[in-house]
């Protein structure tokens, strides 16, 4: 009798598919949190679409880094939640009367608040980015 290996996943298909869609997610979740003053989206929701698309990115090709760069990659994750924080205080900072505002309708018609909804999806992808790697650190 022969030993038996254990059988790794190695689907194909996913990896060629997810290689090209990931550019897609990306730029859907940009698009959500840039238009989020004109429609449904935001911040968060944009957020979720690019951290979720990134992990997924993780969990189809695998971790190929180190444990210094998992460290640095957390590091990383909170360098950009402190970011993203100080850009979404940012709108309480800069008073209502001198704030740049646009021509209504358009992407940018609401002034800082674009950037303050930048500050949050860059908050949630880099929050949900973070706490995998801790979790996978733990097991």
């Amino acid at each position: 009798m022969w030993k038996e290996e254990p059988e790794k996943m190695h689907d194909y298909v996913t990896r060629v598919v997810f290689r090209y869609m990931l550019l897609f997610v990306l730029l859907y979740g940009v698009y959500v949190i840039m238009h989020g003053h004109l429609s449904p989206g935001g911040g968060f929701s944009g957020g979720m679409i690019i951290g979720l698309g990134l992990l997924l990115y993780i969990l189809i090709f695998g971790q190929l880094w180190n444990d210094s760069f998992r460290q640095m990659i957390i590091d990383a994750a909170i360098i950009f939640v402190g970011i993203g924080g100080i850009l979404e205080v940012s709108k309480f900072l800069i008073p209502h009367e001198h704030g740049p505002v646009g021509v209504q309708g358009t992407l940018f018609s609401v002034g800082i608040i674009s950037v303050a909804n930048f500050g949050i999806g860059v908050l949630v992808a880099s929050t949900i980015l973070g706490i995998y790697y801790m979790i996978s650190e733990e097991a």
